[in-house]
């Protein structure tokens, strides 16, 4: 029996040899162990990934959505109420139906409108609340921060015209301001004086609203006030009323070109030739003009674009007296070369009344000043060919380029 037991051990410890597997290296256990721990890190990673493009996703189509219905919002036309405030008795008033009917042009749904006295107490309240101080005025409440008007600015939760053009209403005190009336002083009886027409157009283009123009005669009794009690030394001139220094173009030039007395009116000082000097009597700034030429130089300039150039408004608007045109063959002609040591011809010769105009200083660059005050033209290179008298031959002038 034993010997049966023992041979039926042997082939069960055969077979169970034979079942039996080798161990695997260390090695190949780390390696496995590393590839799993990959994996997963790699799977968290994606994980992640995945999650922030999900937020990120999300918020964009949030702020897609969020700007869509900005967009759409935005497009909607702002809801606003639209008041004015008027003084009906100012027919001469800035316009304030203009900036209304410009308002009413832009994406706006006007929900109400109003048009106030300025006197009424609803219009007292308002012109109070957003210290309105010139009448008339636009008030502009609602969805104001949809519109955007130029001109217009924001003022607590309204939007409001902050200046306007005169004439308009003094708010506080109601009375009418920038109504301007013109005093032009002169002498009828000077017909050479300048009649200053041309400046009050100037002016009145300008903007300033001239409601009364006066002429007066300086030798009237109202006209030697006047000049008596302004210290006035020359006519013709001109004076504003008080009204015109509340007119932006005034303000601006008045310090170069007159005073303010102390009852507000604005007194020119700056001349205007022809005009008389009060305490000479004496005209003043009419310029006798003579032409030097030579009349064998065929090529020359025509020396009487001078005349042109001298005497239009749009350069030195100089008035001129006698005209006197003079060869270089003639004794008159030889004398004031040798008097003013002219080289060059055609020139011109302008008398000492030009020293009347403030617009001579411009001429320093092109003319010279004698010793008794003419003037004297010395760059003809500039007008085009001349006669060299020193050399006795034509120069042609160079092409500008």
């Amino acid at each position: 029996m034993a010997d049966e037991k023992k041979e039926e051990h042997k082939p069960h410890e055969h077979a169970h040899h034979h079942e039996h597997h080798p161990k695997k290296p260390i090695s190949q256990k780390l390696k496995r162990l590393n590839y799993d721990n990959i994996f997963v890190a790699v799977a968290l990673i994606l994980g992640v990934v995945v999650l922030v493009n999900l937020v990120i996703t999300f918020n964009i189509n949030k702020d897609i959505n969020k700007g869509a219905a900005d967009a759409e919002e935005a497009a909607k036309p702002a809801k606003i109420e639209l008041t004015t405030i008027v003084n009906p008795t100012c027919t001469d008033c800035f316009d304030i139906t203009a900036v209304s009917s410009h308002v009413k042009t832009g994406n706006v749904e006007i929900t109400s409108e109003n048009s106030l006295e300025f006197d009424s107490n609803e219009a007292k309240a308002i012109i109070s609340k957003y210290n309105i101080q010139q009448i008339p005025a636009i008030v502009i409440t609602g969805e104001i921060d949809k519109i955007n008007i130029q001109g217009l600015v924001k003022n607590d939760d309204s939007l409001l015209l902050p200046e306007i053009t005169p004439p308009y209403t003094d708010a506080e005190t109601g009375e009418i301001q920038g109504r301007v009336t013109l005093y032009n002083l002169n002498d009828p009886a000077c017909i050479d004086c300048n009649d200053l027409a041309t400046l009050v157009n100037q002016i009145k283009s300008s903007g300033i609203t001239i409601t009364e123009e006066k002429n007066i005669d300086s030798n009237s009794a109202e006209g030697k006030e006047l000049i008596d009690k302004y210290k006035i030394d020359f006519i013709p001139i001109i004076l504003f009323s008080e009204d015109a220094g509340i007119y932006p173009i005034i303000q601006q030039a008045w310090p170069q070109i007159g005073s303010i007395e102390s009852d507000g009116t604005h007194v020119m000082r700056v001349v205007n030739p022809p005009y008389i000097n009060i305490t000479t009597g004496k005209l003043r700034g009419l310029i006798d003009i003579t032409y030097l030429t030579d009349s064998t130089c065929i090529e020359c300039y025509d020396v009487n674009t001078h005349k042109e150039i001298i005497t239009s408004p749009q350069s030195f608007a100089m008035i001129l007296g006698k005209e006197e045109t003079v060869d270089i063959s003639d004794v008159k002609g030889k004398e004031l070369i040798a008097k003013y040591d002219i080289t060059q011809v055609p020139t011109v010769i302008l008398s000492e009344e030009i020293d009347a105009y403030p617009s001579r200083l411009a001429l320093s660059e092109f003319f010279s000043v004698e010793e008794d005050n003419s003037y004297v033209f010395r760059r003809p290179s500039v007008m085009g060919n001349y006669k060299d008298l020193t050399t006795d031959e034509v120069v042609i002038a160079q092409q500008q380029g």
